[in-house]
């Protein structure tokens, strides 16, 4: 809905004249409705309007409260409705407020324990005069972006890097402890960038300034709502009901509501189950769902994606891939300093935005989330061993293993629980399982660049959030604090905004995700199926083609001809993460060679499963250093 900058000194009377100016024009553009500058002594803000809804429209930013509070807004409230019956206002006053108007005076109320009541997609910054005291907070998932930078007189902060690097003349450093966990493909830090000077606010976290010190506050975690005896019944309903809530709230705008729709299970669920919502008259407008399509490739959705079609009477857009220009990804890193958007985002997503752009449409809702959040996991078998829940434990095991002796497949599923609670490579593999730590050894960074960047102790990562119990929640909550969403996430949401398009994720729902982390495992997947509480939701509501697929396609093959086409352009001895000793280009090249001879052979068969991502992460950076750094 916009993008926020500012800047607060500790002691100096004002802010220097043409500072703010020069932040501002420093920004990516995304906001398509004005920029406003505020000043007030030593501190300044900057908000870039984008609106994105009915409220937006006439709001003016910062919002300033009886207190003298000044507060800016970057993304939306889910829970608009429940905050002002906590204030007591009646619909009237509801009507006309903006959603940062009623973050404010919640904080007005509650202090800064009013972050815990509020739901949605969320970046916010409050400058309080008398205290000379700033706070940055952001909501747990983390989508709109919050980085700032502290020099021990001045705290400036903004949606992104570039603002503050250019806006305030930064040296270009560089953190190498960031870059190697990107280049080794366990990227884990929760609050530094890939610039030495420049922190991002946690994904569910604050940082608060005050009498010169600054505090960093992890306000999110638990407890969670335990599901466990619940039934799966039970289960289907509450996602249901849950379900249509950020269904309403994501849908909530001021013009179309258009739905990217792949024809896989997630797409397809906001897409026909958001239509339904507009049929019985819950939302005010129905998603217009917007598709691509490959012809000929191997991750063609075209025949689920028509079943969706002709299930709901619709006609989808249809757009194609956006090929992937080297000259366009060096254009983007060098104006947005974001690493060059993947090929996969260019295949799925690129097209819709500029169809949406070339017709003003400035909503897209996504299926993003559903296999986070729903896909279903073993991760609580330990859980269920430690609880003595062993009948629990067994029956879904059972499942797993329908062909074996009763037996045999008790003994199996025991010895699977069991192995976390001994081994340490296991226990960290379900705790944190989007690390993948059993994949073979990261061979390809060079040594003496993983011992100076400490890069073993830094794949530890952060202690436990409070509250978060077991192994399952502790899995789950991997998502919540997902530390890649910065690395791909961001660009792809920046240059959909920068296209004039807001990004919403459902499935991503403050409400519904805190259920996710409670439900019970036993109930979310089976040997057959994942997703199973989603499926049952959904019975009725999707083709069945749909409901019951449990393919899943597989953006590979341009990301392939991407890599192609950059090891075209620039010998790998020339790479600069190889130039630099980080990495082994020998080997980087020895990773992709079978991706390259499956593609060449037709993209049939069997996909290759060494290694591939570190590959993309070389080629990109390579082209980062020399357009956003300059080196």
């Amino acid at each position: 809905m916009s993008a926020i900058a500012g800047v607060i000194f500790r002691q100096a009377e004002r802010v220097p004249r043409g500072l703010l100016d020069a932040m501002a024009a420093a920004a990516l553009p995304r906001g398509s409705d004005g920029t406003t500058l505020w000043e007030d002594g030593p501190a300044g803000l900057i908000r870039f309007a984008h609106h994105t809804t009915v409220e937006a429209q006439a709001e003016r930013q910062p919002f300033i409260g009886p207190s003298g509070a000044v507060l800016l807004f970057d993304g939306r409230l889910d829970n608009r409705e429940e905050i002002a019956a906590l204030l007591g206002w009646g619909n009237g006053i509801l009507a006309a407020a903006a959603d940062g108007a009623l973050a404010l005076a919640w904080f007005e109320r509650r202090g800064r324990d009013f972050i815990h009541d509020l739901a949605g997609d969320f970046a916010i910054a409050i400058h309080e005069p008398g205290r000379r005291r700033l706070s940055l907070l952001r909501s747990p998932l983390g989508w709109r972006p919050l980085v700032w930078t502290w020099n021990g007189e001045r705290l400036a902060f903004a949606t992104d890097a570039r603002t503050l690097i250019v806006g305030l003349g930064m040296d270009r450093r560089l953190n190498e402890g960031a870059l190697a966990e990107l280049l080794s493909g366990r990227f884990v830090t929760q609050t530094e960038t890939f610039w030495a000077a420049i922190e991002r606010v946690e994904q569910g976290g604050a940082v608060i300034l005050e009498d010169g010190r600054i505090e960093r506050w992890r306000w999110h975690g638990g407890p969670f709502e335990d599901w466990t005896d619940r039934s799966f019944d039970d289960h289907v309903a509450q996602f249901s009901e849950l379900f249509d809530q950020a269904l309403i709230a994501t849908s909530r705008s001021n013009g179309p509501v258009s739905a990217q729709l792949s024809g896989g299970l997630d797409s397809s669920t906001v897409v026909c189950r958001g239509t339904e919502l507009f049929r019985a008259g819950r939302v005010a407008r129905a998603p217009q769902a917007i598709s691509a399509r490959f012809p000929g490739e191997p991750h063609d959705e075209t025949l689920w994606s028509r079943a969706v079609e002709d299930h709901l009477g619709i006609e989808a857009e249809v757009t194609g891939s956006v090929p992937f220009s080297v000259d366009e990804a060096e254009r983007w890193a060098a104006e947005s300093f974001y690493l060059p958007l993947r090929p996969n985002v260019l295949d799925t997503f690129a097209g819709a935005i500029h169809r949406l752009e070339a017709t003003g449409r400035r909503v897209l809702l996504t299926g993003e989330g559903g296999d986070d959040w729903l896909n279903g996991s073993l991760a609580h078998w330990p859980d269920l061993l430690l609880r003595g829940r062993w009948g629990d434990l067994v029956r879904h095991g059972r499942s797993f293993w329908p062909d074996n002796p009763a037996a045999l497949s008790a003994a199996k599923t025991l010895v699977s629980a069991a192995r976390p609670l001994i081994l340490p490579r296991y226990r960290q593999a379900v705790r944190h399982p989007a690390l993948d730590w059993r994949n073979p050894a990261t061979d390809w960074i060079r040594p003496e660049w993983s011992a100076r960047t400490d890069l073993r102790d830094r794949w530890r990562g952060p202690s436990p959030r409070p509250g978060v119990r077991g192994f399952a929640q502790q899995s789950r909550y991997t998502v919540y604090s997902h530390a890649m969403r910065s690395i791909v996430a961001e660009g792809a949401c920046a240059y959909a905004e920068s296209k004039g398009v807001e990004i919403r994720h459902p499935f991503h729902d403050a409400r519904l995700t805190r259920f996710c982390m409670g439900a019970a495992g036993n109930h979310l997947r089976d040997k057959t199926y994942r997703k199973r509480i989603l499926r049952a939701a959904t019975h009725g509501t999707l083709p069945e083609i749909v409901r019951t697929r449990t393919t899943k396609a597989m953006f590979v093959g341009h990301s392939v001809d991407a890599i192609d086409a950059l090891f075209r352009r620039r010998a790998t001895k020339d790479l600069l993460p190889v130039q630099f000793g980080w990495v082994d280009g020998a080997r980087i090249e020895e990773l992709h060679a079978p991706f390259a001879a499956w593609r060449r052979n037709g993209s049939t068969g069997a996909l290759p499963t060494q290694p591939w991502g570190p590959v993309w992460s070389v080629l990109a950076l390579d082209i980062w250093l020399r357009q956003a750094v300059g080196l």
